[in-house]
């Protein structure tokens, strides 16, 4: 009954020499068949769950979803690769006095800087492990009828692999001989939100004879099966470019056996190609996967509790966000990667602050002068989402200062909310300024320098910076990377140094603590907001 469709399901696979037999297959073909979900389309096999001795959160996701999901990582790919080979070029390229110094004879601020340049070649080395594994259950997906998504899926895991190989063999030739870099880069970073022993684990993976025999390995599973489908895959052509750049620089510093006498070559490329070198618990990696390979809406924080959280928000609050499992974190130093302005609606900011006498002596009526100088911005404050929520919110993120809601912006995995102690002028003054930057673009370069270009965190700072002798938020700059900054864990840093203080810059509003073990978020106190500055950034790292 099964042997018909198994012998076009499993066109990659066969190969007498591969793992699977005929009679193997159609019994696992059998049960899959039997708790597959009625009327759902997967581009998994059937059979993926039982027959492949195991669930990867990748075959459960349809078609539709998977294509546009690859879509998305092969752009966020395309943004990686770079960021990583200019890190990895510039640990290469070390002033010879940092590279090769000894204990006692560089300054504070020369460790710091190495500090940072681990840092910045650790994270996107990190980005690409997850990338890897998310694709990982490339081989489930069946190639019969969902070829292309087969290969795409394989093509961004292989490139990942690639691109970590590469960087990771160039990073230890850079260390070789110069002890004091390893240990500098063992040493936990908290400001930055890396753990302890980051580059012992990374040398430890790099260690293993293993991974250097698979990336040729891969490069000839590519070759025969997954190239071809990607040549007609003009979505792909820029991902299929880089790959083919990836794997020469991956392949040249690597040796080259042939692949012939390989008996298991699908049970070598399958189990251990492209397994973790940074292993998070196997129900977080699980359920990360699952929640992150697809926009599937999932978070810990659920609808209800963004909606308690909206209840009580004022206009002017600070509201920080943490999404666990995103690429997008990478970069943004610290356990929190996000902060927005919480501004209300046009009905709202006039309530809250339109009658108070400070704001009615410095702008008279308050609507009026919204709508006079910043007519776009103040109009997106009347209308709502494409799901019908109230846009409430004025934030800086990649598309460039936009209007969300709180629905759409809050729905993460951690979310705290601070409110300012300041007149309600000083509040009406930052809602001017953020409606001010409205519209311009997201600062990929992370610059609080300019005003042109602008990221999360400098968008609430300098919406409450002191000017013209009205005192804003006073939250200390931190140097990161030879730039002063603000990172947005550094505004909750702000509020747990002063919480004991006569006069604080930031009250507790609200926070909504992710419990990743227990797939959901719980209402948790100021104390344990205040613990978070110090918590590792990545996800292999919490508890």
């Amino acid at each position: 009954m099964y042997s018909a469709s198994l012998s076009v399901a499993i066109l990659p696979f066969a190969r007498r020499k591969l793992l699977y037999g005929a009679a193997a297959l159609a019994a696992g073909s059998a049960a899959g068949v039997a708790l597959w979900p009625a009327g759902e389309e997967r581009a998994a096999y059937p059979f993926a769950g039982s027959a492949l001795s195991g669930v990867d959160p990748l075959w459960s996701v349809p078609p539709e979803l998977l294509l546009s999901a690859t879509s998305e990582d092969a752009s966020r790919v395309l943004e990686l690769l770079p960021r990583l080979e200019s890190a990895t070029a510039r640990l290469e390229t070390l002033e010879p006095r940092l590279a090769n110094g000894k204990a006692g004879e560089l300054s504070g601020d020369d460790r710091q800087t190495l500090r940072e340049a681990w840092w910045q070649l650790f994270e996107p080395i990190l980005a690409v492990d997850e990338l890897k594994s998310r694709y990982a259950g490339w081989y489930g997906l069946s190639y019969a009828r969902h070829a292309r998504l087969h290969a795409r899926a394989f093509a961004l895991s292989f490139t990942a692999l690639c691109a970590q190989v590469d960087a990771g063999l160039r990073i230890l030739a850079a260390v070789g001989g110069k002890p004091l870099l390893p240990a500098l880069f063992d040493e936990a970073m908290p400001q930055l939100g890396l753990p302890a022993r980051t580059f012992s684990g990374l040398r430890k993976q790099l260690g293993r004879a293993r991974d250097l025999f698979l990336v040729p390995l891969g490069a000839h599973w590519y070759d025969r099966w997954i190239a071809p489908h990607l040549t007609l895959d003009a979505g792909f052509t820029p991902l299929s470019k880089a790959l083919e750049s990836e794997r020469g620089r991956a392949l040249s510093r690597v040796l080259k056996p042939t692949s012939d006498g390989v008996t298991n070559e699908l049970s070598v490329v399958r189990n251990a190609l492209f397994s973790r070198w940074f292993p998070v618990q196997k129900n977080l990696a699980t359920w990360a996967g699952d929640t992150r390979v697809a926009r599937k809406d999932r978070r810990l924080v659920s609808d209800a509790q963004v909606a308690e959280l909206k209840a009580l928000l004022a206009p002017g609050d600070v509201i920080v966000e943490r999404r666990n499992w995103y690429l997008s974190n990478i970069g943004l130093p610290g356990f929190w990667p996000h902060a927005a302005l919480y501004v209300g609606t046009q009905a709202q900011i006039l309530a809250a602050l339109g009658s108070e006498p400070d704001v009615r002596d410095a702008y008279g009526d308050l609507g009026a002068h919204f709508a006079a100088r910043y007519p776009a911005a103040w109009q997106s404050l009347a209308e709502r989402d494409h799901e019908g929520h109230e846009l409430t919110i004025i934030e800086a993120v990649s598309e460039g200062v936009t209007s969300a809601s709180v629905e759409h912006s809050c729905a993460a995995d951690y979310v705290a909310a601070l409110r300012p102690r300041l007149p309600a002028v000083v509040r009406a003054r930052a809602i001017e300024r953020a409606l001010a930057y409205w519209g311009r673009p997201y600062d990929f370069n992370f610059d609080f320098a300019t005003d042109d270009q602008v990221v999360c965190s400098e968008l609430v700072v300098k919406a409450y910076e002191t000017t013209s002798g009205l005192r804003g938020l006073e939250v200390p700059y931190v140097q990161l990377l030879g730039r002063r900054a603000v990172p947005p864990t550094e505004l909750v840093r702000t509020f747990r140094k002063e919480r004991e203080s006569a006069e604080p810059q930031l009250d507790f509003v609200y926070f909504l603590e992710g419990r990743e073990a227990e797939k959901r978020a719980v209402v948790a106190s100021a104390e344990a907001l205040a613990t978070t500055c110090d918590r590792p950034k990545w996800d292999i790292a919490q508890p």
